[in-house]
């Protein structure tokens, strides 16, 4: 179970930064559901800030809960994730950055094991691991309301075993003459344990005025396969 909670830990990556059309000055409230063995259901609470000098602080507060059976048992999960992140970016000229950002990820686990054939119910012992995450990356504003970025995020995972690795990306957004709002990311994690995973993310965000929008998101992963979906309220400042 480790092994595949550690998979399903790696690959994140960082809010991304302001750009012309798009703001990222937001506090974000959203409720998701996932087919993933371990986790059923995720709420959210999200948010970023710039303050300066093409700074941008963001950070998240996650609660998780699944249950599953296996052989003989009936297995219930509690996941926590906390997060916070600091994002620069670098002004080449008036349509593209450089973008970098320094981030840390905390997660602590807890869970039950139920005996079918006792009826007894045990805690496991807790799970608790951490991430360090460095990226770097360039982002274009290809015509107006249109944005590509590519970016290369190192991370190191502790649980206390430590693993490196590193993911790279493409994300492109889009804000519609109507202010609709879409997304799509792509990553793929370097090996680890034999396996390298990829992500695929959706996004699409609707203003219903100036402050105040709904959203809904897929993320659909490969190896483990799982997917998740989601939607969310954000208010803007």
């Amino acid at each position: 179970m480790k092994k595949l909670l550690l998979l399903f830990l790696l690959p994140f990556l960082s809010t991304p930064l302001l750009a012309e059309g798009f703001n990222d000055n937001y506090l974000q409230l959203g409720y998701s559901t996932s087919d993933y063995k371990h986790t059923d259901k995720i709420t959210n609470v999200s948010g970023s800030v710039e303050f300066g000098n093409n700074y941008l602080l963001s950070g998240s507060y996650s609660y998780e809960k699944g249950d599953w059976n296996d052989p003989g048992e009936y297995e219930t999960k509690t996941l926590k994730k906390i997060s916070i992140g600091v994002e620069k970016y670098f002004p080449l000229n008036s349509t593209t950055d450089i973008t970098s950002s320094l981030s840390y990820y905390d997660w602590d686990t807890t869970g039950t094991t139920k005996s079918l054939t006792t009826n007894i119910t045990t805690s496991r012992t807790p799970f608790k691991a951490d991430f360090s995450l460095i990226s770097i990356g360039i982002r274009s504003l290809t015509a107006a309301g249109f944005e590509i970025s590519l970016k290369n995020t190192w991370g190191r995972y502790r649980n206390p075993t430590k693993y490196s690795y590193y993911v790279p990306s493409i994300k492109v957004r889009n804000i519609s003459d109507s202010g609709l709002e879409s997304s799509f990311e792509y990553s793929k994690t370097s090996e680890i344990l034999n396996i390298r995973q990829s992500r695929l993310e959706l996004k699409l965000i609707k203003p219903i005025n100036k402050n105040f929008a709904i959203g809904g998101r897929f993320l659909s992963v490969k190896q483990p396969d799982w997917t998740e979906k989601g939607v969310f309220v954000r208010r803007s400042f």
